[in-house]
């Protein structure tokens, strides 16, 4: 988790919301003066990432057929009437965003069922086993600590109704979240404040547990030193907090500092190069989103980055163009179609766009992974373009176009 939550910022911020509003939720359904505050949390939470939705009606389902029989009537309409008076508020606000930003009027969560369910094309980005929150998601987000999150939850089921709630409803949530093709463990990142919480009830237990009952302290010189160590702890605080350190500090530190880092030494190089003057566009030949843009960069540079934009039907799967395909499967051929003869200009325009295909000049500075640079370092030098950095990036990568360090080719600038 050390490693994840830092970099998709708005699941990071939907975390944080369902944690407050987890903190409200009625989890005793006989009391419900809460609610109002977890919805107005909740709403939030869907209002920057409209998929939480799936979360909170698993929540209200479970809220509702959970609570007693006593009021029952009265107490479902009390959640109805907050739900209405926070829900449809919140719809609005999410309604008037999105029209300032889309200038257009635009509804998101009928959009994702669009996408993902009806054209079924969040295949583009990826098809995932049914079960692959289940042996992938889980052990990555709480690591050393889900023998406590399970246990916890063991414990949940054997105190009663109240304390399986949460359970009940992070099973319900990773149920439907499994129910489309392309899943990222991110997705699951709401789930996290519950694990904790049965992780910590786990860690209380064990605590508390003993060898067995206290016994009297035996008379001196009676020879029943035996009689003193029952009693003893079976675990300390001191023991966890030491396991759960050894086991995240390090992998947290190597994940953090080490892997993966060349793609933000190469944008620190970039950034500095052109603060000098040197760099007149970036462009890169790599898998799409491989390294941060603009965000490190600082500078009014022109860059580009391989297309791989989803097609908008799912009968354009087959036939659609992406540049970071055509690129990989050819990559000398690639740089023939799409570079001019480098007479050209650079633009003016800070954040440049070509459509996917498109010609445009030879950039002052290409970035790559080393695999590719050695596949296609000839071609690269016959086009005048010269090693100048490279950086370690990882010592492993289940992705092969991504491994190597991350090497920066640069060529002598345009004269006017």
């Amino acid at each position: 988790m050390g490693s994840g939550v830092v970099r998709p910022l708005v699941n990071s911020a939907e975390t944080a919301l369902t944690a407050a509003a987890f903190l409200y939720w009625p989890w005793d359904q006989a009391i419900t003066s809460s609610l109002p505050v977890a919805l107005v949390f909740a709403a939030l939470s869907c209002v920057i990432r409209p998929t939480s939705a799936a979360l909170w009606l698993c929540a209200g389902l479970v809220l509702l057929f959970a609570q007693p029989r006593a009021h029952c009537v009265a107490r479902t309409m009390y959640i109805v009437k907050w739900t209405l008076v926070v829900g449809l508020p919140a719809v609005a606000f999410m309604l008037l965003i999105d029209r300032l930003g889309y200038k257009r009027w635009v509804f998101p969560p009928y959009q994702f069922y669009l996408f993902n369910v009806h054209e079924g094309l969040a295949t583009w980005f990826g098809e995932s086993p049914p079960l692959y929150h289940l042996y992938v998601s889980m052990p990555i987000l709480f690591t050393s600590m889900l023998p406590f999150v399970l246990h916890g939850a063991y414990l949940a089921f054997a105190r009663g109704k109240t304390a399986v709630g949460p359970a009940v409803v992070a099973v319900a949530a990773m149920f439907v979240f499994s129910m489309v093709p392309h899943m990222e463990y991110r997705f699951l990142y709401p789930l996290l404040p519950i694990g904790f919480m049965y992780a910590a009830v786990s860690i209380n237990s064990l605590v508390g547990a003993r060898s067995g009952n206290l016994e009297k302290r035996p008379p001196k010189n009676s020879g029943n030193a035996g009689a003193r160590i029952k009693g003893r702890r079976l675990w300390s605080t001191r023991s966890i907090v030491a396991y759960l350190l050894v086991t995240n500090v390090p992998a947290s530190l190597y994940l953090n500092l080490v892997h993966q880092r060349g793609v933000i030494d190469a944008m620190a190089y970039l950034r500095a190069e052109a603060q000098s003057g040197h760099v007149e566009d970036i462009g890169f030949l790599m898998p799409c989103h491989s390294t941060p843009y603009y965000s490190h960069l600082h500078q009014p540079v022109p860059m580009w980055f391989l297309s791989c934009e989803p097609p908008l039907e799912k009968s354009a799967l087959a036939t659609h163009y992406w540049e970071a395909n055509d690129f990989e499967l050819d990559p000398v051929g690639f740089m023939h179609r799409i570079f001019d003869d480098g007479k050209g200009k650079a633009s003016d325009v800070v954040n440049l766009r070509y459509g996917p295909g498109e010609t445009r000049r030879k950039p002052s500075h290409l970035v790559l992974y080393e695999c590719m640079a050695k596949r296609i370092h000839q071609e690269l030098v016959a086009l005048g373009y010269g090693e100048c950095a490279s950086f370690f990036n990882s010592h492993f990568n289940g992705d092969a176009r991504r491994k190597g360090d991350v090497v920066v080719y640069c060529r002598p600038p345009t004269t006017a």
